[in-house]
């Protein structure tokens, strides 16, 4: 009987009130991380999410990282690929083939699949194309992107490719 009641004690303590409280705390402190880093756009349409990358394919926007999982968040991950792999060397090849700016970071797949973020080098590289896409002056296009970078944590300066993207749609519509 003290098991029983230990059990369904414990039960409702740790599998009731613990992940309520921790979520009504999250909810209450740190609501945009609690939900996911949202991005909602001006309509109040969910756009993305500033933690996980998308597949732009346009010229008049900047291309993500390439991913081993085609950006799907459900099972989301890396190639695995090692580097003396016969399999990363070409996949390297069809992409410098296919057009994409010769950046390590574009040449290679995402680590989990669903970086959002580029290095600044591989986002810069891009500038001519976005530009003579969208007809901007390239010099005005790279202070845009050098004004979204970001501190990187122990390496380069990153930008997050989504919110850059939604950057220059807001100027368009501007």
């Amino acid at each position: 009987m003290i098991a029983i009641r230990t059990l369904l004690t414990l039960t409702l303590l740790l599998g009731v009130a613990y992940p309520l409280t921790v979520t009504l705390v999250s909810q209450i402190i740190f609501p945009w991380q609690a939900n996911g880093s949202q991005i909602i756009s001006k309509e109040n349409k969910l756009v993305g999410s500033a933690l996980l990358a998308q597949s732009f394919s346009k010229e008049g926007y900047f291309h993500s990282r390439p991913s081993a999982s085609a950006y799907a968040s459900v099972g989301g991950g890396g190639s695995n690929l090692g580097m003396s792999s016969p399999l990363r060397a070409e996949f390297a090849h069809q992409q410098a083939a296919a057009g994409q700016d010769n950046s390590p970071a574009m040449l290679t797949r995402s680590g989990s699949g669903l970086d959002p973020q580029l290095p600044l080098d591989a986002v810069l590289a891009q500038v001519a194309r976005v530009a003579q896409a969208r007809q901007l002056d390239p010099e005005q296009l790279t202070d845009l992107v050098k004004s979204r970078a970001q501190a990187g944590i122990l390496g380069p300066q990153i930008v997050n490719i989504l919110e850059l993207n939604l950057v220059l749609d807001k100027e368009k519509d501007a």
